[in-house]
């Protein structure tokens, strides 16, 4: 193994002993078993998109009236956050019951109110003020077990950008896609940056604003640094349901989310290849538990001839929504390579023949 791998393969055990080395926990509840459901909102969720909206109350009502407790740990204007989502909730239900939790809410208080939810909505910000007030030093704190409780009757834990980036047993902390990927900037160290979630989902790990911000350098650096097989990046605007008992993902909103399977991820210098992707839409139901279960998948040459460049024009939903142009062109296509070239590097794509909807994904570094 060369002295780059080791150092890589050493930083990725290091994280992961740090990870593991928490203060005792508190004695779990009787009952914590994978049951519930997630909703990882990618960021960006105006009070007019209804299907979100409309599924969150669906499932919260489930068992009668729906009691959500908002979750504004992560935000910094607080107060504005809660006046805004409870105004939300209210106008695609007129009999929701909406409680607010704040940082600096006592722990008899958070637990009294999530015991009483059928369902929690985190705010956006700062994932780790969630972390940082949830699970102190990485002990599972009393309001952390509510939450668990919540889930395990079948409660509904929903979280937007910092809300959906936390739900992982590891989650990111921030960073950009060329740094995560190694390549050198003065002012940020190489290489994803990493700490525990909250842990509700411990199939997959989360991005949010993903295709807006050009995340896929960030989760495949992630997936390969924290050793998980699975990253689902949630654009803005867009929705995936998580269905904890039977491990799927739905897509629930018409904003697209990613897929990326990292299984038979191989390293060139920098540059990540054998990834497998696919989108998914609105309706979609992906098996993520059947995915985990399933051999390493079948990889695709490169299709031949110059790629098809995918163009960007600044500004405005051009620039922000390309990769996701990029993805949408490999599924749709019949051949060819796509290709986006962004700040020192580059992701290309082209579909797999025998895999509908799936696509062969590498992530390029220039060699220095």
């Amino acid at each position: 193994m060369s002295t780059p791998a080791l150092l890589r393969s050493f930083a990725g055990s290091l994280l992961f002993a740090t990870l593991a080395c928490h203060a005792a926990p508190i004695a779990r509840p009787a009952e914590t078993g994978a049951r519930g459901t997630l909703l990882l909102i990618g960021g960006g969720l105006d009070d007019d998109h209804g299907e979100v909206y409309r599924r969150l109350l669906e499932l919260a009502s489930a068992k009668g009236t729906p009691r959500i407790v908002i979750m504004t740990a992560a935000t910094g204007p607080q107060e504005q956050e809660a006046i805004d989502k409870t105004e939300a909730l209210r106008c695609w239900s007129s009999d929701v019951q909406v409680e607010i939790v704040r940082r600096e809410t006592s722990t008899e208080d958070t637990v009294a109110a999530i015991d009483a939810a059928t369902a929690l909505f985190f705010t956006g910000g700062d994932q780790e003020r969630i972390t940082a007030r949830y699970r102190r030093d990485g002990a599972e704190t009393e309001e952390l077990l509510a939450m668990q409780r919540l889930l395990a009757r079948g409660g509904v834990i929903a979280g937007a950008s910092a809300g959906d980036a936390m739900m992982g047993a590891t989650m990111f902390t921030g960073g950009g896609s060329a740094s995560a990927l190694g390549i050198v900037d003065p002012e940020t160290q190489p290489g994803p940056r990493l700490a525990q979630g909250l842990g509700f989902l411990p199939l997959a790990l989360t991005d949010s604003h993903f295709f807006e911000r050009d995340r896929l350098g960030r989760l495949v650096a992630g997936l390969e640094a924290s050793g998980t097989r699975l990253g689902l990046g949630v654009g803005e605007d867009a929705c995936l349901e998580i269905d904890l008992a039977h491990g799927t993902a739905r897509g629930v909103s018409v904003a697209e989310s990613l897929l990326v399977d990292a299984a038979g991820l191989e390293r060139d210098g920098l540059s990540r290849r054998g990834l497998r992707a696919r989108l998914i839409g609105q309706g979609e139901v992906v098996s993520l538990r059947e995915r985990l279960a399933s051999p390493r998948p079948m990889s695709s040459p490169r299709p031949p001839g110059p790629p098809h460049e995918v163009p960007i024009v600044e500004p405005g939903q051009n620039r922000q929504l390309a990769s996701w142009r990029l993805f949408r062109h490999a599924r749709t296509a019949s051949s060819g390579v796509w290709r986006l070239a962004l700040q020192g590097w580059a992701i290309e794509a082209w579909a797999h023949p025998d895999e509908p909807g799936e696509f062969v994904v590498e992530v390029a570094v220039a060699s220095r």
